[in-house]
């Protein structure tokens, strides 16, 4: 009995000592009901509607080149798009045509072929990671594409490009945080996802448990949303996660990030435009003044009317991590500077939206499927429940409006969020 004891004792200090890994599951139904006031959002068709147009009906092939990751989009605009995706270690070398992109109409016309170019930089495992550059493209247009490699063709899968720069087009994406787990909680939270009409991805941060190594990021993320992957662009904020291999090395050799950060923010943090929305991405990681002169410059160089920052650890929370002291410092004031309405984050796996705070109203959304954990109410709370979820945003005009949907499809909390200050806002 003493031995048992003894080794009991060890393995409950171990996972203790991983911390998240002792939160493998949560509760994906909400319970009770934050602001409904709102208008909820219409569920009709699928958000994989662009890339069922495209397909021919054929399955899913894997052309005996041996295709390991199946393609996603990567830094998306109005006019291009890249293209990037794994095959086996085995595949033919550089300068050959073994590996390419075919861009085509919904009619099967041919409007490019692009030869994929290997990524020296990155060691996905067993494999080559190759990319493709598709330019003059045409804003808000649906293109099938398929890879074909040593003359084996792929499905045909589809996208749209990004609206033209400062133009009114609505703005819509869905928003996970947390989720790398290849758990049921996950794959729950991201069957919902498909049933809301998104135009991108963005993930809030951790999303290659344990680790963060590539296998972590190969098995729980690219695994798991590749039919989103390969129909909507993502943008992903690193979390603390992804900094446990090798300075998040892995996470920045899969993904081709917008490298305007500077030489020590290249694929850290970075900043895109979306019609008419500026999306700030930070690292909080590495939070300090070096990152925050960045922000303020970039936000102060923003001409477009929307802007939305957001990151892995919260300034303002109920959870288990609670407020995260140097955001609040380095960043806090600069999205009060420069009018930042909206900032999300994840890092406690719960859901919580404040109040307005100077003008900015914070949501953690760190729920996306690696369980859940208590959250209380502080002063600043408008809302706030332990379950897995995703948040799905539109913005139109004037309006940002927000849903809170649970892995079982509910509703369960809305806001509103105008451009500028708010009516009643407190600054």
């Amino acid at each position: 009995m003493k031995t048992n004891l003894i080794v009991a004792t060890a393995v409950l200090a171990f996972a203790s000592s991983l911390g998240c890994d002792t939160n493998r599951s949560g509760n994906i139904r909400a319970t009770v009901f934050g602001d409904l006031s709102h208008a909820l959002v219409e569920r009709t068709g699928t958000s994989l509607a662009m890339r069922d147009s495209c397909d021919t009906g054929a399955p899913f092939s894997v052309p005996t080149s041996g295709l390991r990751r199946r393609p996603y989009l990567q830094q998306m605009t109005a006019r291009s798009v890249r293209v990037v995706w794994t095959t086996d270690a085995a595949t033919a070398a550089d300068g050959d045509n073994s590996s390419m992109v075919i861009v085509s109409t919904t009619a099967g016309m041919v409007v490019a072929r692009v030869a994929g170019q290997r990524d020296p930089s990155a060691r996905p495992p067993r494999a080559i990671q190759w990319n493709a550059a598709l330019t003059g493209l045409e804003p808000e247009t649906l293109y099938c594409y398929e890879l074909q490699l040593n003359g084996v063709a792929t499905r045909r899968a589809g996208f749209r490009t990004a609206p033209a720069l400062g133009g009114d087009a609505p703005v819509r994406f869905v928003a996970v945080g947390d989720s790398g787990s290849g758990s049921a909680d996950q794959s729950a939270v991201t069957d919902q996802m498909n049933t809301v009409p998104f135009d991108f991805f963005i993930h809030l941060g951790d999303i290659g448990y344990e680790a963060g190594s590539r296998a972590n990021l190969e098995e729980n993320f690219f695994k798991v949303y590749a039919d989103y992957l390969e129909t909507f662009p993502s943008f992903p904020a690193s979390g603390n996660h992804e900094y446990n291999t090798e300075d998040a090395a892995p996470f920045r050799e899969a993904f081709m990030l917008p490298e305007n950060g500077g030489a020590e923010g290249r694929e850290r943090w970075y900043s895109y435009d979306w019609g008419n929305v500026h999306l700030v991405v930070l690292d909080t990681e590495r939070t300090g003044p070096l990152q925050a002169a960045w922000l303020d410059s970039d936000l102060s160089a923003n001409q477009l009317p929307w802007t939305f920052v957001y990151f892995h650890k919260p300034p303002f929370s109920s959870g288990e991590h609670g407020n995260d002291g140097a955001v609040q410092r380095h960043f806090q004031p600069l999205f009060v500077k420069h009018g930042v309405p909206l900032v999300l984050s994840g890092h406690d796996h719960d859901y919580e939206r404040t109040s307005s705070i100077s003008g900015v109203t914070y949501v953690v959304s760190g729920g996306g499927g690696r369980g859940t954990r208590d959250v209380g109410r502080s002063s600043f709370t408008a809302f706030s429940l332990a379950v897995c979820h995703f948040v799905y945003v539109t913005i139109s005009a004037d309006v940002l409006t927000g849903h809170a949907i649970d892995g079982v499809g509910q509703e369960f909390d809305s806001f509103v969020v105008h451009r500028g200050p708010a009516p009643g806002a407190d600054r």
